[in-house]
């Protein structure tokens, strides 16, 4: 069974092994059949019973290439004919050139790479190694943001939706400040009137907290979970200065934003801020094989030169994902993908105002090249959130009774991929960084469509 030309038979089958046989992710919502993917090319996948959809949020927001990529497949085939794995205790050829090549092209003096599988896994990496390098406990970072699903990173990710699970621990370790989330600024204020009081917040609660036991403030460039939010430009460069006069490092997640993505090869470029430690996946290898990384400066990397890291993965640099990724950065160099990202994230901006004009329930859209968010409110005057208040938990998952569920299955009825959660009205979008004008206007066709349909059916402000 190649996945293509499947019968309904065997199709009705795979979902049935796969109810069996899987433990489900997230909030599974019973009755529900998501696509069984089999087959991909560029923005387009096709599910087992041939249906195509344009997705424009490049799978889990890091096939930045685009599916099928010949040119990364035959590199990939050609490191599983000369060595597939190594030991984690010995060095391996791609793990040595990769680890090159990212101090050669990441900003500053980040130069010391430490590999695993994953974003949550180069966050973990990211959190101990500051731990370890301070001699201190505790990291701050932002409210309404993900850093992955381990204990410290689901930790230090202030998202209510995965720090609300019952039954599990939350370290008590991880201190949580506000976003600068201008659209919905929490202290009521207006920039730049604001003066940055979001940053100096930061300050205010390092002194709290006590500066000898803070070992860093973590956080995304753009703030990804919070729906795409830009800070303000002087916002970075305020909060790198903070740090530096307590002391303590400053650690970027850059799983979403790295590699092209935002229209620089890193995100921190847009505010010319470098970090102390950097974490990268998604993008490094564009999802075809699995790969995080974990990246420190000069100064940590000799510290932990003479002392040892005391943390390690089977697959720590594994020499297929490590060629793989060797050969994805070749092609963001060799197709300019990033100021393609840029020239394309332009287009699609302004074809989203044009949409805003024409559909009152968007109250707002942001983002940098191809990392751009939409936010639906159901009064654009008040901004209130379009996700009623008070619906039982059942509700929340019902297209019945919540606006956004209701848009996302009627979005991949017309075969659009879009990125929402039951909880907000946010929409995110991040297509892969190969795709053409004429598939943006196919996407953004389809979900406008869908937004508009959707208003209609919750009595929401629509053009008269």
């Amino acid at each position: 069974m190649s996945g293509k030309n499947l019968s309904e038979e065997e199709v009705k089958r795979l979902y049935e092994e796969g109810r069996a046989y899987l433990i489900q992710r997230w909030e599974p919502r019973p009755g529900v059949e998501e696509p069984i993917v089999v087959w991909g090319e560029g923005a387009y996948f096709y599910d087992a019973r041939g249906k195509r959809y344009i997705d424009l949020i490049s799978q889990l927001y890091n096939v930045h290439i685009g599916l099928g990529n010949r040119e990364i497949i035959e590199a990939a085939k050609r490191q599983l004919d000369e060595l597939a794995y190594s030991s984690p205790s010995y060095f391996n050829v791609p793990q040595i050139r990769l680890a090159k090549r990212l101090a050669q092209i990441t900003p500053g003096d980040l130069c010391k790479s430490f590999f695993s599988n994953s974003g949550t896994e180069a966050n973990e990496a990211a959190i101990k190694l500051a731990q370890l390098y301070r001699g201190a406990p505790k990291i701050i970072s932002f409210w309404d943001a993900y850093h992955g699903s381990t204990y410290a990173s689901m930790s230090v990710g202030g998202s209510a939706r995965t720090r609300q699970l019952l039954g599990l621990s939350i370290f008590e370790e991880f201190k949580h400040v506000p976003a600068p989330y201008c659209y919905r600024c929490p202290f009521k204020k207006t920039y730049p009137e604001c003066d940055l009081l979001c940053a100096e917040f930061i300050r205010y609660t390092i002194e709290k907290e006590g500066e000898r036991f803070i070992a860093a403030f973590m956080a995304e460039p753009i703030c990804s979970w919070a729906g795409q939010v830009v800070p303000p430009p002087d916002y970075w460069p305020r909060v790198r200065r903070i740090c530096d006069e307590k002391g303590i490092l400053l650690i970027f997640d850059e799983v979403m934003t790295g590699f092209a993505r935002t229209g620089r090869m890193f995100a921190c470029e847009h505010w010319n801020v470098v970090p102390d430690v950097e974490t990268y996946a998604k993008g490094i290898t564009s999802g075809y094989v699995p790969l995080g990384a974990t990246i420190v400066n000069k100064m940590i990397g000799d510290y932990f030169d003479e002392r040892g890291f005391p943390h390690s993965y089977t697959y720590s640099g594994h020499a297929l994902a490590c060629a793989t990724a060797l050969a994805v950065i070749e092609y963001y160099y060799k197709e300019r993908l990033a100021e393609r990202a840029a020239k394309m994230g332009a287009h699609m901006m302004e074809e989203l105002r044009g949409m805003q004009e024409r559909q009152p329930i968007i109250g707002d859209i942001r983002g940098l090249g191809l990392f751009m968010g939409v936010e639906l409110v159901a009064n654009p005057e008040t901004r209130d959130e379009i996700v009623p208040r008070g619906l039982t938990p059942e509700q929340r998952l019902d297209p019945n009774h919540n606006p956004m569920v209701y848009l996302t299955d009627k979005a991949k009825e017309k075969g659009l991929i879009v990125g929402t959660s039951p909880g907000t009205g946010i929409i995110r979008m991040m297509p892969c960084l190969t795709i053409t004008e004429e598939q943006v206007e196919e996407g953004l066709n389809l979900l406008e469509e869908v937004i508009g349909e959707t208003a209609k059916r919750f009595d929401l402000p629509r053009k008269p």
